[in-house]
């Protein structure tokens, strides 16, 4: 499976029989990001399923099976969580994010290779706060999304996340490429895209 950064907090997993944008922070105005069959919208907060819709839209809590795509939705204090299994790799991918999570959400979305969350802009607080975040879900692999990328080598609104995760510096790539899972190990790592929007 891969992974590109679609700008924004959108991410387009282009899988073996499917091709999802997951975007925690698409409302449902104006055109989907991306070019997939099916678009996991948390903040549109509605579902188009069927033949007749394209892309099938995914916005509200539950279980899904489409196109052989896993889709898992549930709240944790006011926070829509949702993960979307494309070729035995889990992604998730967040905007808002709870301070605790629920132990009932946490089974919901069961166990996450790749974590995709939202710095709003770099600000050190979002930085603690996905720190967090990481811990409570263990995932093999954290993709920081929504951020304007530093320019020539400089790490840009990365910098509090970088400092936070104990890293000395990154390498932006262009895409990233997954095979049944994200790879194991006790520590998560950092693996920060290029955006493509």
């Amino acid at each position: 499976m891969e992974i590109n950064w679609l700008g924004g907090s959108a991410l387009l997993l282009k899988g073996r029989q499917a091709r999802v944008v997951l975007d925690p922070g698409y409302e449902g105005r104006g055109e989907a990001p991306g070019a997939g069959q099916i678009l996991v919208a948390p903040a549109s907060g509605q579902n188009r399923l069927g033949a007749d819709h394209a892309p099938q839209v995914v916005g509200r809590p539950g279980e899904y099976e489409i196109s052989g795509v896993s889709v898992r939705g549930s709240v944790s204090k006011g926070v829509s969580l949702f993960a979307a299994e494309v070729d035995e790799v889990t992604v998730c991918g967040l905007v808002d994010l709870p301070r605790e999570l629920e132990t009932e959400a946490l089974e919901a979305l069961g166990a996450i290779d790749v974590l995709a969350v939202s710095l709003l802009g770099g600000a050190s607080e979002r930085a603690r706060e996905v720190v967090h975040l990481v811990s409570q879900l263990q995932p093999a692999i954290l993709v920081p999304v929504g951020y304007r990328p530093g320019t020539e080598g400089e790490p840009g609104e990365l910098a509090p996340l970088i400092k936070e995760m104990g890293l000395s510096q990154v390498t932006p790539q262009p895409r990233l490429n997954l095979s049944g899972g994200g790879g194991g190990g006790d520590d998560t790592r950092v693996v920060v895209l290029e955006p493509r929007g």
